[in-house]
């Protein structure tokens, strides 16, 4: 029988446990761009089913994207990524890492934890 993913995100502190979070794939609610430079990943909490985690991570400006004048990635783009993520089955994967500088792409250098500690 398959597993969920388990997706990993810290902050560059890690050294609490409010700084970082474990998430099952399952438990995905949904992303949203949080500015243009910043998505935010949002899970189901732990423990405490009706809480949510989440991680707000840099990426490459969106609104270049969007207006043509970058050659970053699109939200589209980073959706179809997340999806990949999302529907690997097996797998413990970090996505953001800040403290040990590991970042699957596109995502890159920042990563703003909130989470609610069970």
């Amino acid at each position: 029988m398959a597993q969920d993913t388990l997706l990993q995100f810290m902050d560059a502190s890690a050294d609490s446990s409010d700084d970082g979070f474990v998430a099952r794939s399952s438990d995905f609610l949904g992303m949203e761009i949080a500015g243009t430079t910043t998505v935010k990943l949002s899970f189901r909490g732990g423990q405490d089913r009706d809480a949510v985690n989440t991680a707000t991570i840099t990426v490459p400006d969106l609104e270049a994207a969007h207006d043509g004048t970058g050659s970053n990635e699109s939200f589209r783009d980073i959706s179809e990524v997340v999806a990949g993520l999302l529907n690997g089955r097996d797998k413990y994967i970090t996505v953001a890492d800040m403290n040990k500088g590991v970042f699957v792409h596109p995502f890159t250098t920042t990563v703003v934890v909130a989470n609610s500690v069970d």
